[in-house]
């Protein structure tokens, strides 16, 4: 197992605390749980942690590591966290199985590079796949990017066994020939080229296919609450500073990366150079939903249209500046 395997799974496996604030000296601080995931989209929250945003704010914060958004909103069910960092897909999913009992507050990354298709060197064209096994974390954004990559390719969906698995043994898996491609976000891609460049290249990335997202979310019930809006407007505050910092300083997220993840500058630079940042719920947010609606509504996952009006929590944008949120369409 590579260092950086070790790492991942010792991180995960613990929940380990990538940061925590201390208590400002005049008054105590509010303090919230925090999931996220071990991957460069999150490199706004990174910054805002490692440069004391946070703190500045008077929030004292856990921030705990799951493999996937998939696998945190597990915890986040049981009523673990108040602020859950997933993908697009399973912000849905999770919003239907809960009966609504859950909120986006804001889009924190949005990109189609970062997203990929590793696969083994023989599989050089979609038709490659046919009759073969590939892999994603099931339920996250990487089924919708399998489904829409093998239909606009004309490959027939049923013809390719699709696997479940957890993203930290997604390069072994196809690196030991257990599978024959993965589709998934950074920088499970870049690590793989690094384990096995002899038996791996990028498939493809998700441009023309899906634009895969990282939102933040929490419980209505909580940002109902006095104390939980006031520490989600305080946390989508800090976030935009570290936002402003991931974007500028490479060096910065590079170093927390490597510090943190064990990851090398390379697979971090790739994820990076495509992060989009709009700490917002714009017109863009609301286009790729409706896709992924219609997408869903078609492969049966959900008999329901999205309504942004329930879906989202536009409070917390406002309070800060009103131009951040844009008008809903209707349900779609």
């Amino acid at each position: 197992m590579s260092e950086f395997s070790k790492m991942l799974t010792a991180a995960i496996g613990a929940g380990i605390l990538l940061g925590a604030t201390a208590t400002q000296a005049q008054q105590p601080s509010l303090k919230m749980t925090l999931f996220g995931q071990p991957s460069v989209n999150n490199d706004s929250i990174w910054m805002a942690l490692e440069k004391g945003y946070y703190q500045q704010e008077g929030l004292d914060v856990t921030y705990r590591l799951f493999p996937s958004g998939t696998t945190a909103f597990q915890s986040f069910q049981t009523g673990q966290g108040d602020i859950v960092m997933t993908g697009d897909l399973p912000s849905v999913q999770y919003f239907f199985r809960v009966k609504g009992d859950y909120r986006t507050i804001a889009v924190v990354e949005r990109d189609a590079k970062g997203y990929v298709a590793v696969a083994r060197k023989e599989i050089t064209k979609p038709q490659d796949l046919l009759g073969k096994t590939v892999a994603t974390r099931v339920g996250s954004t990487g089924s919708w990017f399998i489904s829409e990559y093998l239909t606009k390719n004309g490959v027939d969906p049923s013809k390719v066994a699709v696997k479940n698995l957890d993203t930290q043994v997604l390069p072994a898996a196809l690196c030991g020939g257990e599978i024959a491609a993965f589709f998934i976000w950074q920088p499970i891609g870049s690590r793989t080229l690094e384990i096995c460049p002899d038996k791996s290249h990028y498939l493809t990335d998700a441009t023309g296919y899906i634009q895969g997202y990282l939102v933040a979310g929490a419980r209505p019930e909580w940002l109902a609450s006095p104390q939980g809006k006031d520490t989600a407007i305080r946390w989508l505050r800090a976030t935009m500073k570290g936002r402003d910092v991931a974007e500028k300083d490479f060096a910065a997220v590079a170093a927390y990366a490597k510090a943190k993840l064990d990851l090398s500058e390379k697979a971090t630079r790739e994820q990076w150079d495509t992060n989009i940042r709009p700490l917002a719920l714009d017109k863009v947010y609301y286009d790729d939903f409706c896709s992924l609606s219609r997408w869903a509504q078609a492969e049966k996952m959900t008999e329901q249209k999205i309504d942004f009006n329930q879906l989202t929590w536009p409070d917390g944008l406002k309070a800060i500046n009103p131009k951040l949120v844009d008008a809903p369409p209707p349900p779609c």
